[in-house]
């Protein structure tokens, strides 16, 4: 009795904790709908400092002074390319989800049928968390113009992958937790680069869902820049990295591990990491920028050997000024750029980041990049159904 009197005391101070952290939402802004998001607190968080030189273990994590892509994955990806399959398990093709093989038209692509006997070049037994598998159907069985592979994934089915990005798409699947944002997203990306965009003019009578007042700078699409970072204080606890030619960066912890898989792969893919430092400052908690010195008695928590370079794929808007889309659209204006067309189911993401202050115009190009994709299938739901081979 005395047990169950204590657990359901801790139980009862759990639910007041979460009912004092809820924090009422907000309007998006004007010129668009009301969004509802939801903050997070902040919070005057002292960097973390490591003292001991080599390794450090602080709770679940272990901090190397020079990490190695072993440190958080087993092998690097040009010994794991080879194999077909990544983590623990096995993968049972044959029950694999998979699509009948469907003819195009003139607006959208059919679907590939899966070959025979297929073995694909890369298997993977862990499906994604429900929420990403939409983000993935429109590359199931997909039709590319250039050489492609075939994958597997548990409880998608078979994906094409060109043969171009396989290694950028292999970077973030290779590890125990993919990143599976950023493999939709060098995916939706590779399907913008190969299609042919059709324009149409804003009709006479069409009104503007949304008209920003702020241009994109020229900062925001050629390349990432790791200026903004060097010697960055963060609202949260953060890391330090050292980059040749660069300098001391500074990486908050909750995105220490995407920065590392990209800027600990060989070879490394600093653009991406990059982004990742982006995607961190974005958000309404680290709006201000502010600078401090590397303490005497911090560590590095990771020390590369090369130094970045500037080539980057960036995401420009360009691609979707006055862009016809096979569903509803709406008309967004930009200055200095011009009438960018937004599918309506996008729109509020869109918006989400066009409106913030500033505008987040990288993430907002990023939402148009996944609804080009999806806009170029002629389906986006999964069969459930499964031939047998």
């Amino acid at each position: 009795m005395r047990t169950t009197i204590v657990v359901s005391a801790v139980a009862a101070a759990v639910v007041a904790l979460t009912f004092c952290d809820a924090v009422p939402t907000e309007a998006a802004g004007k010129g668009g709908r009301a969004v509802a998001v939801r903050k997070v607190p902040s919070r005057a968080v002292q960097p973390r400092v490591l003292h001991k030189p080599t390794i450090r273990s602080t709770s679940h994590r272990t901090y190397v002074k020079k990490g190695t892509a072993k440190s958080f994955k087993k092998g690097t990806a040009t010994t794991f390319v080879k194999k077909s399959t990544i983590g623990s398990g096995t993968l049972n093709l044959r029950s694999l989800p998979r699509h009948k093989a469907v003819a195009g038209s003139a607006l959208l692509q059919g679907r590939l049928a899966v070959p025979q006997n297929l073995k694909p070049k890369l298997t993977l037994p862990k499906a994604p968390g429900l929420k990403f598998r939409p983000r993935f159907a429109p590359f199931v069985q997909r039709h590319w113009r250039k050489a492609f592979f075939w994958i597997a994934i548990a409880g998608i089915g078979y994906l094409t992958i060109p043969e171009l990005y396989y290694d950028s798409f292999y970077s973030c699947m290779s590890i125990y937790d993919p990143i599976y944002d950023d493999c939709a997203w060098i995916l939706s990306y590779a399907a913008l680069e190969e299609e042919e965009v059709v324009r149409v003019p804003m009709p006479a009578g069409a009104v503007y869902r949304y008209r920003a007042t702020a241009a994109v700078r020229p900062t925001d699409c050629p390349s990432c820049r790791w200026d903004p970072f060097v010697e960055r204080k963060w609202n949260q606890s953060y890391a330090w990295v050292k980059l040749p030619e660069v300098g001391n960066i500074t990486v908050p912890d909750a995105y220490y591990d995407r920065f590392y898989t990209y800027a600990g792969a060989t070879p490394p893919n600093y653009p991406q990491a990059c982004h990742v430092l982006e995607d961190a400052a974005a958000t309404k908690e680290e709006s201000e920028l502010a600078r401090g010195p590397m303490p005497g008695d911090a560590q590095y928590r990771y020390e590369a050997v090369s130094a970045p370079t500037q080539q980057c794929k960036s995401c420009t808007l360009e691609p979707f000024v006055e862009r016809k889309w096979n569903r509803e659209f709406v008309w967004v204006q930009i200055p200095q750029t011009g009438n960018v067309t937004v599918p309506e189911d996008y729109y509020d993401r869109f918006y989400g980041y066009a409106s913030a202050e500033p505008p987040n115009y990288a993430a907002a190009c990023k939402v148009l990049v996944e609804a080009a994709a999806a806009d170029t299938v002629m389906t986006t739901g999964l069969d459930t159904s499964t031939d047998q081979q």
